[in-house]
């Protein structure tokens, strides 16, 4: 059950890596995810748009994220607070489209980038949702636009479970009467010196857990263990650069069955043999345009950290890998021998201390601060990424409708940050496998071509596997 949390900073301060989130973003690095869920015909025809603007009305208050305002520290001095905003017009957030005919998945796509191209307003709690009408076979897609502060993957798959019909069976909580009372600037500057005070306490402990973990990793090296990606490592790409404000996004949905076969033929996880299709497809890619690198690019890819008692608490619980895309294998089956062996050097090398970096990133003022410009300066001066692309897979929920229809397959687009222009996420649900491509449309305006290749890759797999 959802928590009911009483007015208190304390209880509501960003995570380390929530606060990035909101402080590293600006006009041309948009920190939004979005979930699409897209919702077959009832009875045969397509579910009205007023009826599920009414369900939003209804359904996504009481859902505490989509209550919360944030609120930075004056000047600076620590990670910002959530306040919850108690009621609120809904209807500033919900927005209603219609696809011309023949209402295509093209179409669609094309929605989805331009709603992905600009921020969230900050003057209320940070989220969108547009409704559009008019996809064939009598769908409707519900496009959420939630800020990357607010919820991570597996809290977003929570999202989805509360907020749906069939996802979970427990009880949506209740509206506030009021809003939480705005602390001034001067509550804020005093809870901030206090939350610092309490850091600046336990650096001794964190800075002991470090030098633990470097002793560990110091004797898995002389141990013979292969080495992890380093950041840096990677080749500058076309989608490498700078970022620019108008994003491109598209899906390529396929057959979960396929994918789930293709792991079981190589004896390999679905995550494994994922992180190899992507990075054959990104190989393809940069083959057709002439621009395929010598180094082998590498990717981030998101490690949940969230635990079961975790699921209500929101906000981020990840860790990240850099793990080998494998764009230097021609052939499917050694990229994922490639990819299998970097998986596990990076698993094993995460042994040490799986909390660690989630803990140095709460110390915002000298790892948010410092630590990340000075790799921005860096990544300026020898002019490649700490890494190439994200790549992340995510189980999604169980069944869902809403309002009596049938939510037939559930979407999702990652953020692009600094100078990583391209998100590769794939969220599995019910027999659908769909996976999520997001760039600027300056560095990849055929981004379509891509998925082409990803779909390449699959059937190349399936060949090479017998």
């Amino acid at each position: 059950m959802l928590r009911s949390v009483a007015f208190s900073i304390a209880m509501r301060q960003l995570s380390g890596v929530d606060s990035l989130h909101v402080l590293e973003e600006n006009a041309r690095q948009h920190m939004h995810t979005l979930k699409i869920a897209i919702v077959g015909p009832r009875d045969g025809a397509p579910v009205p748009a007023e009826e599920l603007k009414e369900w939003a009305r209804e359904r996504l208050p009481r859902i505490p994220p989509f209550r919360w305002q944030v609120r930075k520290i004056p000047l600076g001095l620590g990670r910002p607070v959530f306040i919850d905003s108690g009621p609120f017009d809904v209807e500033r957030h919900i927005f209603v489209e219609t696809l011309p005919a023949p209402g295509s998945e093209e179409q669609l796509d094309e929605v989805v980038s331009r709603i992905a191209s600009g921020q969230l307003r900050r003057d209320h709690p940070l989220w969108e949702l547009t409704i559009v009408e008019g996809l064939d076979g009598g769908r409707v897609a519900l496009v959420f636009k939630i800020h990357h502060a607010v919820m991570d993957g597996q809290a977003s798959v929570r999202f989805f479970e509360l907020a749906f019909d069939g996802g979970s069976d427990d009880p949506l909580g209740e509206v506030p009467a009021q809003p939480e009372p705005m602390p001034g600037g001067g509550r804020l500057i005093r809870f901030a010196l206090r939350s610092q005070g309490r850091q600046v306490r336990q650096l001794p402990a964190v800075t002991m857990r470090s030098l633990r973990s470097i002793r560990f990793n110091r004797n898995l090296r002389k141990s013979g263990a292969p080495p992890v990606v380093n950041p840096l490592s990677g080749p500058s790409t076309r989608f490498n650069k700078r970022l620019h404000p108008e994003r491109i996004y598209v899906d390529v949905t396929v057959p979960f069955a396929e994918v789930k076969t293709l792991a079981k033929r190589a004896d390999a996880t679905v995550n494994e043999i994922f992180v190899a299709i992507a990075g054959g497809a990104v190989r393809r890619y940069l083959i057709e345009h002439g621009e395929l690198p010598d180094r082998c690019l590498n990717c981030s890819l998101p490690v949940s950290l969230r635990q079961p008692h975790e699921l209500d608490n929101f906000g981020n619980r990840t860790s990240y890998w850099y793990v080998s895309l494998g764009t230097d294998v021609a052939d499917p089956v050694e990229r994922l021998a490639a990819v299998q062996d970097s998986l596990n050097a990076a698993r094993a090398w995460a042994q040490g201390d799986t909390e660690l970096f989630a803990v140095w990133q709460d110390y915002y003022l000298f790892f948010g601060k410092m630590t990340l410009k000075s790799l921005t300066v860096i990544e300026n001066l020898v002019r490649r990424p700490l890494f190439n692309s994200v790549v992340s897979n995510v189980r999604g929920p169980r069944e869902l409708s809403v309002v009596g229809a049938p939510v037939v397959a559930v979407r999702s687009m990652g953020p692009i940050t600094r100078y990583l222009g391209l998100n590769i996420t794939a969220w599995s649900y019910l027999e659908t496998f769909s996976i999520g491509m997001q760039s600027c449309r300056d560095f990849m305006p055929d981004l379509r071509r891509l998925g082409d290749h990803l779909r390449d890759e699959i059937v190349a797999f399936s060949a090479a596997l017998g």
